[in-house]
């Protein structure tokens, strides 16, 4: 189990140089990349700054508390483009053929289609991300303790189950149907809405950030555990999601494998 492992980071590693190489061949337009998510990033602590001098409660949380809800959404999103880039690239793979010779490798093809190109520019961007993160924390009037801080990871493990579940059901769809691009875009906008406490929305919007795609799961209920904030929904319900999600993901993918038709046929 061990030796597939390190086969599995070692092709990650290649894989990771190769687009890496491809960063440093396009410099300037990766280099204009991560400076507009510098600015997206500033832009978005500059409005909560902003907010936390002109209100004190937002929805039953403090500016403060805001802000780490915010920082936890941007953390989890950012590891999700770290690993799952190639989620984005997995249509023309399906149309052309591509994604055959992925089948007949003895590397999962799972893996392949999901980590096949690391985004560099985020991989870059997380090291500053979080160092940033760390000191606005620090500066906040929040309580947060070593305890919260271990279920916080233990539950951000559980996030990246249900990141993980969500890329492979984009997959799925681009077996059934050759195309993501609508799919992992709509992804993305109800990923957005994270950036603020599941539990703010109305219903049935809430029910869908919980149960349907489980945003909430994913961002809110770690940010309030981080926070010592009663969370939305408990540790072992949150838990029991994130596994099943992943599960039945799993299945999902098997089942398609099933259904696709490649290029030859």
């Amino acid at each position: 189990m061990i030796n597939r492992l390190l086969i599995y980071w070692q092709v990650w590693k290649m894989t990771a140089s190769n687009a890496l190489q491809e960063a440093f061949i396009n410099r300037w337009t990766n280099l204009i990349f991560i400076s507009g998510k510098i600015i997206r990033f500033g832009m978005s602590l500059v409005f909560l700054l902003l907010l936390k001098q002109n209100v004190t409660v937002f929805a039953n949380y403090t500016v403060d508390q805001m802000i780490v809800f915010f920082l936890t959404y941007n953390l989890i999103d950012i590891i999700a483009q770290v690993f799952y880039r190639g989620v984005y690239l997995f249509s023309p793979m399906v149309r052309t053929g591509e994604f055959d010779f992925l089948l007949a490798k003895p590397i999962s093809a799972l893996f392949r289609a999901l980590t096949g190109k690391p985004d560099i520019n985020d991989t870059v961007f997380l090291l500053p991300t979080l160092l940033v993160s760390w000191l606005i924390i620090r500066n906040l009037s929040v309580t947060i303790s070593l305890t919260s801080i271990a279920w916080f990871i233990v539950l951000l493990i559980n996030s990246f189950l249900i990141v993980t579940a969500l890329h492979i059901l984009v997959l799925v769809v681009g077996i059934l149907t050759t195309e993501v691009d609508g799919v992992i875009w709509m992804y993305r906008d109800l990923m957005r809405l994270g950036q603020f406490p599941a539990s703010v929305y109305l219903e049935p919007l809430r029910f869908i950030l919980y149960f349907v795609v489980p945003i909430g799961m994913m961002i809110t209920v770690p940010a309030e555990v981080l926070l010592n904030v009663p969370p939305s929904t408990s540790i072992l319900t949150t838990s029991l999601v994130g596994l099943t999600s992943f599960v039945v993901s799993l299945r999902l993918w098997n089942w398609s494998l099933k259904r696709y038709s490649s290029a030859s046929s």
